[in-house]
């Protein structure tokens, strides 16, 4: 969720911006890196420097973004400028300590039907779901060097570990667009993206760069693999969030082959329409585009981004994100407020007037909103069908464990550091959606929201499956522990 906890959560996070560049070396590790940077970059007034869009240089070019939540090692919530910036990602991580499960991974999914209105739509509980993976950025926190596609980067402490990135691989529903302005490619289609996020802090979170705190790259996926605009936050332009006519649209209920996988030009993210036989694609490469900050100036480079581990075993997480996340799904909630003005709340902004629903899709921290309502898949035409997730497979392997979990209690004002008043469902909500399981074998599948009349065969405790407070890691993530995959 984007925004602040009012007056209850107002730290200013310390930062500094030196005049000059300064190149920290990367070793073998950015081989595939341009180095661009000079000592005075003319940055323009609106891009993609800071994903929550509070730089203190730079405009956002977009009024609403989906970006990593972080959090500082001294048991701290996330702050960018003095706003808290949580989220709340419910989501299921998977475990496989097989070489590759960190850095080739195939998904099928199919996607969500809308029912007319007066139906929920996916867009009211939703933003975008997301496919994540761990990436090397050595430019990112903790600022240390990474080698791509190895287990050595998990470090014995968090200030140990290599400079890490956030991948995103995002969808996004239907009839809320515009998209540089709302959530929807049109009013019909999904469409995605590939997005890269960096933290611009130095070990031990001594200091973030307010210019820059949290850059982010972005691309749709395209059928031709040309970026609309620059993907780089130092170079985006309005037409890098705009879809053209080789965006890659899919299909309400199309069934989906996601790859994301390493390769010698970049990290590749690809998407094949089983149902209509197209196809999209995206490459994180310095040749297009893609771009790795400077802590001190925010000044680019031009950069290839690859996986940081070989494998997904437990440990082998991004290193300041709220969520233990590597290869994993989550779906980001907690947005949508219904009504050209909301209910009023000071967290409901920015505001629209539809074009099919008005509403507004700021940061739901009183958890009132769409997302906190029963109005999630349930098998009736009151709601939208699920995201229907088969298991993925790393080079033919199943993954046997994952684990839920959910960032959801950093955004609660009664959760504290010891993990007392941390609750979930949070205060204020009437529901909160789960994971469950329908169908065995091969028609196993993992959906999310509500039980699905007639389907469900498992809900793994419902809201139970969450867990409790993960102390070691962040007392606002909740998780319920590493459980066997139960689809083959």
């Amino acid at each position: 969720m984007r925004g602040s906890l009012r007056s209850r959560l107002t730290v200013m996070v310390t930062a500094f911006v030196l005049a000059v560049a300064v190149t920290i070396p990367l070793g073998a590790a950015t081989a595939h890196a341009q180095v661009i940077q000079a000592a005075h970059y003319s940055f323009p007034a609106k891009g993609n420097l800071d994903c929550n869009g509070y730089s203190k240089i730079q405009q956002p070019l977009k009024s609403y973004n989906v970006c990593s939540d972080f959090f500082g090692y001294d048991g701290g919530r996330g702050y960018d400028n003095g706003h808290y910036i949580g989220h709340d990602e419910p989501a299921v991580q998977y475990v496989s300590s097989v070489p590759g499960s960190g850095n080739n991974v195939q998904w099928q999914i199919t996607l969500p039907v809308e029912h007319a209105l007066p139906a929920t739509q996916t867009f009211e509980n939703q933003a975008t779901f997301w496919f994540s993976m761990a990436l090397c950025d050595p430019r990112s926190f903790p600022q240390n060097p990474c080698i791509p596609n190895s287990d050595r980067n998990n470090g014995t402490s968090p200030t140990a570990a290599a400079g890490s990135a956030f991948l995103e691989m995002q969808f996004y529903p239907p009839g809320f667009s515009p998209f540089i302005n709302q959530i929807s490619c049109d009013l019909t289609h999904w469409c995605a993206a590939l997005t890269i996020d960096s933290l611009e802090c130095t070990p031990n979170f001594a200091t973030c760069n307010p210019n820059c705190t949290e850059p982010i790259n972005f691309a749709f996926i395209q059928m031709d693999g040309i970026p609309t605009g620059p993907p780089g936050p130092a170079s985006a332009t309005n037409a890098t969030l705009t879809p053209n006519s080789q965006t890659l649209l899919m299909n309400q209920g199309d069934r989906l082959k996601i790859t994301i996988k390493d390769t010698h030009d970049g990290l590749i993210n690809r998407i094949d329409d089983l149902t209509t036989g197209k196809s999209g694609f995206m490459v994180a490469s310095a040749a297009n585009g893609f771009q790795s900050l400077d802590v001190n100036t925010c000044n680019p480079t031009n950069f290839t981004f690859h996986p940081e581990y070989s494998t997904a075993k437990f440990g082998n997480f991004i290193p300041w994100a709220a969520l233990q996340a590597n290869v994993g799904l989550a779906v980001e909630i907690g947005h949508f407020q219904p009504g050209a003005n909301g209910d009023g709340d000071v967290d409901d902004a920015p505001c629209f007037p539809g074009p099919t629903v008005p509403g507004c899709i700021g940061a739901d921290v009183d958890f009132d909103g769409t997302s906190y309502l029963p109005d999630w898949p349930d098998g009736t035409s009151n709601t939208p069908t699920s995201v229907q997730l088969k298991a993925p497979l790393s080079n033919g392997h199943r993954y046997p464990a994952l684990q839920f979990e959910t960032d959801l209690l950093a955004s609660e004002f009664t959760c504290k550091p010891d993990g007392s008043g941390c609750t979930v469902p949070p205060p204020g909500a009437v529901f909160y959606p789960f994971y469950a399981q329908s169908g065995k074998g091969a028609s196993c599948r993992l959906t999310f929201g509500n039980d699905i009349r007639g389907a469900t065969i498992n809900d793994f405790g419902r809201d139970a499956q969450y867990g409790t407070p993960n102390l070691p890691w962040f007392f606002g993530t909740a998780s319920g522990g590493i459980r066997p995959n139960p689809c083959p």
